[in-house]
Protein backbone atom coordinates (compact mmCIF):
# COMPACT_ATOMS: atom_id res chain seq x y z
CA UNK A 1 0.00 0.00 0.00
CA UNK A 2 0.97 3.25 -0.51
CA UNK A 3 0.41 6.58 1.12
CA UNK A 4 1.24 9.74 -0.89
CA UNK A 5 0.05 13.33 -1.55
CA UNK A 6 -2.37 13.47 -4.33
CA UNK A 7 -1.85 14.86 -7.40
CA UNK A 8 -4.06 17.03 -10.16
CA UNK A 9 -3.64 13.29 -12.15
CA UNK A 10 -5.70 12.04 -9.18
CA UNK A 11 -8.90 13.89 -10.01
CA UNK A 12 -10.57 11.86 -12.04
CA UNK A 13 -10.11 8.47 -9.75
CA UNK A 14 -11.19 10.52 -6.36
CA UNK A 15 -14.08 12.00 -8.10
CA UNK A 16 -15.18 8.33 -9.13
CA UNK A 17 -14.63 7.56 -5.74
CA UNK A 18 -16.83 10.54 -4.16
CA UNK A 19 -19.42 9.17 -6.24
CA UNK A 20 -18.81 5.69 -5.26
CA UNK A 21 -18.84 5.93 -1.56
CA UNK A 22 -21.46 8.89 -0.80
CA UNK A 23 -24.86 8.94 -1.22
CA UNK A 24 -25.02 13.02 -0.12
CA UNK A 25 -22.81 15.56 1.19
CA UNK A 26 -20.49 14.75 -1.93
CA UNK A 27 -17.34 16.77 -3.01
CA UNK A 28 -18.23 17.83 -6.40
CA UNK A 29 -15.95 17.64 -9.38
CA UNK A 30 -15.02 21.47 -8.96
CA UNK A 31 -14.80 21.58 -5.61
CA UNK A 32 -12.38 18.48 -5.55
CA UNK A 33 -9.94 20.17 -8.20
CA UNK A 34 -9.80 23.43 -6.11
CA UNK A 35 -8.87 21.23 -3.01
CA UNK A 36 -6.19 19.91 -5.31
CA UNK A 37 -4.84 23.04 -6.11
CA UNK A 38 -5.67 25.22 -2.81
CA UNK A 39 -2.17 26.10 -0.94
CA UNK A 40 -4.38 25.61 2.57
CA UNK A 41 -5.46 22.61 2.01
CA UNK A 42 -3.83 18.42 1.55
CA UNK A 43 -5.52 15.52 -0.02
CA UNK A 44 -3.73 12.63 0.64
CA UNK A 45 -4.54 8.88 -0.78
CA UNK A 46 -3.47 5.49 -0.61
CA UNK A 47 -2.70 3.25 -3.74
CA UNK A 48 -2.94 -0.48 -4.01
CA UNK A 49 -1.85 -1.85 -7.33
CA UNK A 50 -2.41 1.66 -9.44
CA UNK A 51 -5.84 1.72 -7.82
CA UNK A 52 -6.42 4.78 -5.73
CA UNK A 53 -8.63 2.91 -2.67
CA UNK A 54 -9.26 5.88 -0.31
CA UNK A 55 -7.86 9.82 0.50
CA UNK A 56 -8.31 12.02 3.10
CA UNK A 57 -9.19 16.23 2.91
CA UNK A 58 -6.95 18.18 5.20
CA UNK A 59 -7.93 21.85 5.69
CA UNK A 60 -6.13 24.82 7.59
CA UNK A 61 -7.70 27.39 8.69
CA UNK A 62 -6.44 30.71 8.34
CA UNK A 63 -5.29 32.81 11.40
CA UNK A 64 -5.87 30.03 13.48
CA UNK A 65 -3.61 26.78 14.53
CA UNK A 66 -6.40 24.66 13.86
CA UNK A 67 -6.68 22.12 10.74
CA UNK A 68 -10.02 20.30 10.12
CA UNK A 69 -9.78 16.75 8.51
CA UNK A 70 -13.23 17.63 5.78
CA UNK A 71 -13.47 14.58 4.48
CA UNK A 72 -12.37 10.36 4.67
CA UNK A 73 -12.95 7.69 2.81
CA UNK A 74 -11.89 4.45 1.73
CA UNK A 75 -13.19 1.75 -0.47
CA UNK A 76 -15.41 -1.35 1.18
CA UNK A 77 -12.98 -4.10 -0.15
CA UNK A 78 -9.99 -2.65 1.28
CA UNK A 79 -11.45 -1.69 4.96
CA UNK A 80 -9.96 -3.34 7.93
CA UNK A 81 -6.53 -2.93 6.90
CA UNK A 82 -5.78 0.36 8.71
CA UNK A 83 -5.93 2.38 5.77
CA UNK A 84 -8.17 5.22 7.33
CA UNK A 85 -5.82 5.18 10.26
CA UNK A 86 -2.63 5.38 8.08
CA UNK A 87 -4.35 8.87 6.30
CA UNK A 88 -5.27 10.08 9.31
CA UNK A 89 -1.95 9.83 11.13
CA UNK A 90 -0.65 11.32 8.01
CA UNK A 91 -2.95 14.38 8.24
CA UNK A 92 -1.79 14.75 11.78
CA UNK A 93 1.64 14.67 11.21
CA UNK A 94 1.06 17.21 8.12
CA UNK A 95 -0.92 19.48 10.61
CA UNK A 96 1.78 19.73 13.18
CA UNK A 97 4.14 20.74 10.07
CA UNK A 98 1.65 23.29 8.90
CA UNK A 99 1.87 24.91 12.86
CA UNK A 100 -1.46 23.30 13.70
CA UNK A 101 -1.48 22.40 17.11
CA UNK A 102 -5.34 21.05 17.25
CA UNK A 103 -7.18 18.33 14.91
CA UNK A 104 -10.75 18.46 14.25
CA UNK A 105 -13.30 16.69 12.15
CA UNK A 106 -16.93 15.92 11.93
CA UNK A 107 -18.53 12.31 11.90
CA UNK A 108 -22.37 10.59 11.63
CA UNK A 109 -23.29 10.06 14.72
CA UNK A 110 -24.41 6.78 13.40
CA UNK A 111 -21.00 5.90 11.98
CA UNK A 112 -20.11 3.69 14.76
CA UNK A 113 -17.10 2.30 12.43
CA UNK A 114 -15.58 5.27 12.43
CA UNK A 115 -16.38 6.79 15.81
CA UNK A 116 -14.49 4.28 17.60
CA UNK A 117 -11.52 5.10 15.61
CA UNK A 118 -11.63 7.82 16.08
CA UNK A 119 -11.89 7.62 20.04
CA UNK A 120 -8.90 5.45 20.10
CA UNK A 121 -7.03 7.37 18.22
CA UNK A 122 -7.56 10.26 20.97
CA UNK A 123 -10.20 12.22 19.53
CA UNK A 124 -12.53 14.17 21.90
CA UNK A 125 -16.02 14.60 21.27
CA UNK A 126 -16.99 18.48 21.29
CA UNK A 127 -20.38 19.13 20.25
CA UNK A 128 -23.46 17.31 19.10
CA UNK A 129 -24.49 18.91 15.94
CA UNK A 130 -28.44 17.96 15.35
CA UNK A 131 -29.68 17.37 11.18
CA UNK A 132 -25.66 18.23 10.20
CA UNK A 133 -25.99 16.14 6.90
CA UNK A 134 -27.94 16.09 3.81
CA UNK A 135 -30.05 13.40 5.00
CA UNK A 136 -30.58 15.16 8.23
CA UNK A 137 -28.55 12.77 10.41
CA UNK A 138 -26.68 13.92 13.23
CA UNK A 139 -23.17 14.86 13.01
CA UNK A 140 -20.76 14.66 16.29
CA UNK A 141 -17.55 17.37 15.69
CA UNK A 142 -14.56 16.09 17.58
CA UNK A 143 -11.26 17.32 18.08
CA UNK A 144 -8.01 16.04 18.82
CA UNK A 145 -4.69 18.10 20.63
CA UNK A 146 -2.13 16.70 18.35
CA UNK A 147 1.40 16.00 20.10
CA UNK A 148 5.39 16.31 18.67
CA UNK A 149 7.14 12.97 19.23
CA UNK A 150 10.17 14.93 18.29
CA UNK A 151 12.92 14.60 21.70
CA UNK A 152 11.71 17.68 24.00
CA UNK A 153 12.97 19.57 27.17
CA UNK A 154 10.09 20.16 29.67
CA UNK A 155 10.37 21.60 33.19
CA UNK A 156 9.19 20.39 35.72
CA UNK A 157 5.62 23.41 36.13
CA UNK A 158 2.93 21.90 37.63
CA UNK A 159 -0.90 22.87 36.19
CA UNK A 160 -2.89 25.74 38.09
CA UNK A 161 -6.11 26.32 36.38
CA UNK A 162 -7.78 29.58 36.88
CA UNK A 163 -10.84 30.04 39.39
CA UNK A 164 -12.26 32.81 37.50
CA UNK A 165 -12.48 34.38 34.03
CA UNK A 166 -9.99 37.29 34.67
CA UNK A 167 -7.00 35.47 37.12
CA UNK A 168 -5.38 34.17 33.92
CA UNK A 169 -2.24 36.00 34.58
CA UNK A 170 -1.99 35.27 38.54
CA UNK A 171 -2.44 31.74 38.06
CA UNK A 172 0.54 31.73 35.47
CA UNK A 173 2.44 33.64 37.85
CA UNK A 174 1.39 30.29 40.26
CA UNK A 175 2.74 27.69 38.07
CA UNK A 176 5.84 29.68 37.75
CA UNK A 177 6.68 30.00 41.68
CA UNK A 178 5.68 26.68 42.22
CA UNK A 179 7.79 25.44 39.34
CA UNK A 180 11.20 27.89 41.11
CA UNK A 181 10.18 27.05 44.42
CA UNK A 182 8.60 23.73 44.71
CA UNK A 183 7.37 24.08 47.97
CA UNK A 184 5.43 26.65 47.02
CA UNK A 185 1.19 25.99 47.49
CA UNK A 186 -1.05 26.55 45.26
CA UNK A 187 -3.82 28.24 46.34
CA UNK A 188 -7.20 30.41 45.43
CA UNK A 189 -6.15 32.81 48.34
CA UNK A 190 -3.10 33.25 46.48
CA UNK A 191 -3.76 33.42 43.19
CA UNK A 192 -6.48 36.41 43.71
CA UNK A 193 -3.93 38.05 45.92
CA UNK A 194 -1.34 37.96 42.91
CA UNK A 195 -4.82 39.44 40.60
CA UNK A 196 -5.36 42.67 43.20
CA UNK A 197 -1.30 43.20 43.14
CA UNK A 198 -0.94 43.16 39.25
CA UNK A 199 -4.88 44.19 37.60
CA UNK A 200 -5.45 47.05 35.79
CA UNK A 201 -9.09 47.69 37.32
CA UNK A 202 -10.86 47.53 34.00
CA UNK A 203 -11.15 45.75 30.78
CA UNK A 204 -14.07 46.32 28.34
CA UNK A 205 -16.60 44.15 30.63
CA UNK A 206 -16.16 42.83 34.48
CA UNK A 207 -13.02 43.19 36.25
CA UNK A 208 -9.30 44.04 34.97
CA UNK A 209 -6.69 41.82 33.36
CA UNK A 210 -3.36 41.62 34.94
CA UNK A 211 -0.43 43.67 33.00
CA UNK A 212 3.39 42.35 32.27
CA UNK A 213 3.96 45.41 34.63
CA UNK A 214 1.80 44.07 37.76
CA UNK A 215 3.16 40.80 37.19
CA UNK A 216 6.74 41.67 37.11
CA UNK A 217 6.15 43.34 40.42
CA UNK A 218 4.38 41.13 42.17
CA UNK A 219 7.36 37.97 40.99
CA UNK A 220 10.15 40.90 42.02
CA UNK A 221 8.46 41.78 45.20
CA UNK A 222 8.66 37.54 46.41
CA UNK A 223 11.97 37.58 45.89
CA UNK A 224 12.83 36.10 42.16
CA UNK A 225 15.01 37.65 39.47
CA UNK A 226 12.30 39.02 36.80
CA UNK A 227 12.89 40.59 33.62
CA UNK A 228 10.12 42.71 31.81
CA UNK A 229 10.11 42.63 27.50
CA UNK A 230 6.93 45.02 26.45
CA UNK A 231 6.16 46.92 24.06
CA UNK A 232 3.14 49.38 23.49
CA UNK A 233 2.42 52.60 21.41
CA UNK A 234 -0.57 53.13 24.14
CA UNK A 235 -0.77 52.34 27.85
CA UNK A 236 -1.92 48.21 28.06
CA UNK A 237 -5.48 47.42 27.81
CA UNK A 238 -6.61 51.15 27.96
CA UNK A 239 -8.78 50.73 23.62
CA UNK A 240 -10.39 47.87 25.30
CA UNK A 241 -12.83 50.15 27.21
CA UNK A 242 -14.84 53.20 26.13
CA UNK A 243 -15.65 55.19 29.20
CA UNK A 244 -13.26 58.27 29.51
CA UNK A 245 -13.67 58.10 33.49
CA UNK A 246 -11.90 54.13 33.47
CA UNK A 247 -10.12 55.37 30.82
CA UNK A 248 -8.53 57.73 33.35
CA UNK A 249 -7.99 55.03 36.45
CA UNK A 250 -6.13 53.01 33.93
CA UNK A 251 -3.50 54.87 32.82
CA UNK A 252 -3.20 56.15 36.86
CA UNK A 253 -2.44 52.16 37.57
CA UNK A 254 -0.03 51.94 34.84
CA UNK A 255 2.05 55.18 35.38
CA UNK A 256 2.03 54.06 39.80
CA UNK A 257 3.22 50.41 37.79
CA UNK A 258 5.55 52.00 36.00
CA UNK A 259 7.08 54.17 38.87
CA UNK A 260 7.22 51.20 40.85
CA UNK A 261 9.41 49.05 38.25
CA UNK A 262 11.60 52.00 38.95
CA UNK A 263 11.52 51.75 42.48
CA UNK A 264 11.99 47.96 42.64
CA UNK A 265 15.02 48.19 39.59
CA UNK A 266 13.02 45.87 37.37
CA UNK A 267 14.96 45.76 33.99
CA UNK A 268 12.17 47.02 30.95
CA UNK A 269 13.81 46.05 27.52
CA UNK A 270 11.17 48.17 24.44
CA UNK A 271 11.22 44.77 22.20
CA UNK A 272 9.50 41.38 22.47
CA UNK A 273 11.83 38.86 23.38
CA UNK A 274 13.24 36.78 20.50
CA UNK A 275 12.55 32.81 19.63
CA UNK A 276 16.64 32.81 20.51
CA UNK A 277 16.44 34.59 23.73
CA UNK A 278 12.74 32.16 24.57
CA UNK A 279 15.62 29.47 24.13
CA UNK A 280 17.71 30.08 26.34
CA UNK A 281 15.60 31.12 29.29
CA UNK A 282 14.24 27.62 28.87
CA UNK A 283 17.23 26.05 29.31
CA UNK A 284 17.80 28.10 32.03
CA UNK A 285 15.16 26.63 33.85
CA UNK A 286 13.39 30.06 34.11
CA UNK A 287 9.55 30.79 33.68
CA UNK A 288 8.41 32.76 30.77
CA UNK A 289 4.56 34.63 31.19
CA UNK A 290 3.28 35.74 27.45
CA UNK A 291 0.61 37.95 26.76
CA UNK A 292 -1.27 36.26 23.85
CA UNK A 293 -4.63 36.88 21.74
CA UNK A 294 -6.81 34.09 21.98
CA UNK A 295 -8.08 34.72 17.99
CA UNK A 296 -6.19 32.37 16.73
CA UNK A 297 -7.06 29.48 19.05
CA UNK A 298 -10.50 30.21 19.40
CA UNK A 299 -11.40 32.73 17.35
CA UNK A 300 -12.18 35.57 20.20
CA UNK A 301 -9.91 38.31 20.10
CA UNK A 302 -9.17 38.47 23.89
CA UNK A 303 -6.07 38.80 26.03
CA UNK A 304 -4.73 36.00 27.99
CA UNK A 305 -1.68 35.31 29.46
CA UNK A 306 0.16 31.38 29.45
CA UNK A 307 3.32 30.17 30.27
CA UNK A 308 5.93 28.55 28.73
CA UNK A 309 6.49 25.32 29.85
CA UNK A 310 9.05 23.46 27.25
CA UNK A 311 10.55 23.23 23.68
CA UNK A 312 11.98 21.05 21.08
CA UNK A 313 12.97 21.53 17.74
CA UNK A 314 10.40 23.10 16.17
CA UNK A 315 7.66 23.97 19.33
CA UNK A 316 7.27 25.73 22.55
CA UNK A 317 5.12 24.22 24.84
CA UNK A 318 3.10 26.05 27.09
CA UNK A 319 0.08 25.66 30.34
CA UNK A 320 -2.75 27.45 29.85
CA UNK A 321 -4.53 28.49 32.92
CA UNK A 322 -8.50 28.06 31.38
CA UNK A 323 -9.93 25.10 31.10
CA UNK A 324 -13.54 25.46 29.69
CA UNK A 325 -14.82 21.99 31.83
CA UNK A 326 -12.87 19.85 34.70
CA UNK A 327 -12.52 16.87 32.21
CA UNK A 328 -10.75 19.47 29.74
CA UNK A 329 -7.80 20.46 32.47
CA UNK A 330 -5.31 17.56 31.51
CA UNK A 331 -4.85 18.87 28.28
CA UNK A 332 -4.13 22.34 29.24
CA UNK A 333 -0.81 21.43 30.19
CA UNK A 334 2.74 21.04 27.63
CA UNK A 335 0.24 22.56 24.51
CA UNK A 336 2.34 22.98 21.68
CA UNK A 337 2.71 26.05 19.30
CA UNK A 338 5.19 25.98 16.24
CA UNK A 339 7.82 28.62 16.70
CA UNK A 340 7.13 30.24 13.50
CA UNK A 341 3.40 30.47 14.95
CA UNK A 342 4.25 31.91 18.36
CA UNK A 343 4.80 35.38 16.95
CA UNK A 344 1.51 35.19 15.25
CA UNK A 345 0.08 34.59 18.87
CA UNK A 346 1.63 37.32 20.79
CA UNK A 347 0.30 40.56 21.35
CA UNK A 348 -3.17 42.09 21.96
CA UNK A 349 -5.12 44.73 20.95
CA UNK A 350 -5.32 46.99 17.89
CA UNK A 351 -1.60 48.37 19.07
CA UNK A 352 -0.27 44.92 19.01
CA UNK A 353 0.77 45.48 22.88
CA UNK A 354 3.43 42.73 23.69
CA UNK A 355 4.33 41.61 26.76
CA UNK A 356 6.56 38.82 28.10
CA UNK A 357 7.74 38.24 32.13
CA UNK A 358 10.23 36.44 32.19
CA UNK A 359 11.32 34.68 36.31
CA UNK A 360 14.19 32.87 37.74
CA UNK A 361 15.54 32.26 41.02
CA UNK A 362 17.74 34.57 42.13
Amino acid sequence: MEFRLAELADLSALNSLEQQLFDGDKISPRQMKRFLQSPHCMVFVAVSDAELVGYALLLFHQGTLLSRLYSIAVKPDFRGQKIAQSLLELCEESALNQGSTTLRLEVRDDNIPAKKLYQRLGYKKLKVLIHYYDDLADGIRMQKRLTPTEPKTLLPMPLYIQTTPFTCGSACLLMSFATLSPQQELSRTLELQLWREATTIYMAAGHGGCSGHGLALAAKRRGYHVELWTQSQSTPFIDSVRDKNKKEVIELVHQDFCQQIDVEQVPMIDAPPSTAMLEEWIRQGACVLLLISTYRFNGSKEPHWIVLSGMSDRFFFFHDPHADTPADAASSAYIPVSKLSLSQILGFGKQKHTACVMIRRR
